[in-house]
């Protein structure tokens, strides 16, 4: 995921009027897959709001790092770039596959840094440890089950080296904008940087404040001019999580919160803060408890 989802839908794409009903007819994708892995690269190749604190968190705790939810590479590139040894787990092939292909442009010295992996950020065993583990940008969300939540950390436990740190980032539910923005449909517009033609998003979020998903409906389209090339739509679902219980499912899990900062420019956490980040190492006084016995059927990605 994806910071720009939560706060300002997009950084890089501007806003129309486009408020109805949402109506999908054109063909159906995972989140990430196809159309969606493609744009989702585009609409963030810009973004680097959270780029020099994770490459100074890199640079503290030393290699080799571990990024959970990789996607197309916006963070993992340049880390390997600056000298650093990454692995990257994603379950989406197409966004994989895609990452590989900008390691492929960025050159041989680079692409050795790095290894991705295809696989459930929930289960996975890579056989060795890591300094640092990133879940960054919104990663978490993915986990619509608390039982997801608590599997994501017990692995990321088990991966982390002695003395390592276990990063996680994610945005502060803003629940006002949720109920007013909750059900409208907004339009957003994207030039393809390669093509020139007309990438139009249209989306749709509603909020199920009982069971904390937010359900988010998208419909992409590719327009030159007035002929519409290529259309497709996907449905997903996020958790809604608030900073303590994020904090009580890293104890659960054997973590300890070392800092909590108000976003990537560090800092305590106000009131009006919008993002969190948690320094989490683990509790070597307390055992982690026992984590479900198997994950929900929900796929995060």
């Amino acid at each position: 995921m994806r910071r720009s989802d939560r706060h300002g839908r997009r950084q890089n794409a501007s806003l129309r009027n486009g408020r109805g009903r949402y109506e999908c007819r054109a063909e159906a994708l995972p989140q990430y897959e196809g159309f969606f892995a493609e744009f989702y690269d585009i609409l963030h190749s810009s973004y680097d709001a959270d780029l020099n604190m994770y490459l100074g968190l890199a640079r503290e705790h030393g290699d080799p790092v571990l990024e959970l939810g990789c996607g197309t590479g916006r963070l993992l590139i340049p880390l390997a770039a600056a000298g650093h040894t990454i692995t990257g787990i994603d379950l989406s092939r197409d966004m994989l596959t895609r990452c590989q292909e900008k390691l492929d442009i960025e050159g041989k010295a680079t692409a050795e840094r790095v290894s991705l992996v295809q696989g459930d950020i929930r289960r996975f065993e890579l056989g060795r440890k890591f300094n640092l583990i990133m879940a960054a940008c919104n990663t978490i969300l993915h986990c619509t089950a608390t039982q997801d939540l608590l599997a994501v950390f017990a692995t990321a436990r088990k991966h982390l080296a002695p003395g390592g740190v276990f990063v996680v980032d994610f945005c502060i539910p803003n629940v006002k904008s949720m109920i007013e923005s909750g059900g409208e449909e907004e339009v957003f517009e994207v030039i393809h940087p390669v093509r020139g033609t007309r990438i139009v998003d249209t989306y749709k979020a509603t909020f199920d404040f009982v069971r904390q998903i937010e359900t988010v409906d998208t419909r992409l389209e590719e327009w030159d001019g007035h002929s519409l090339i290529r259309s497709a739509c996907a449905r997903s679902q996020r958790g809604i999580y608030f900073p303590r219980e994020v904090a009580l499912a890293l104890r659960f899990s054997g973590f300890k919160v070392a800092k909590t900062w108000k976003g990537y420019r560090r800092g305590p956490l106000v009131q009006t803060s919008r993002d969190i980040v948690c320094i989490c190492k683990v509790n070597t006084s307390t055992p982690p408890s026992e984590p479900p016995s198997r994950p929900s059927s929900e796929r995060p990605q």
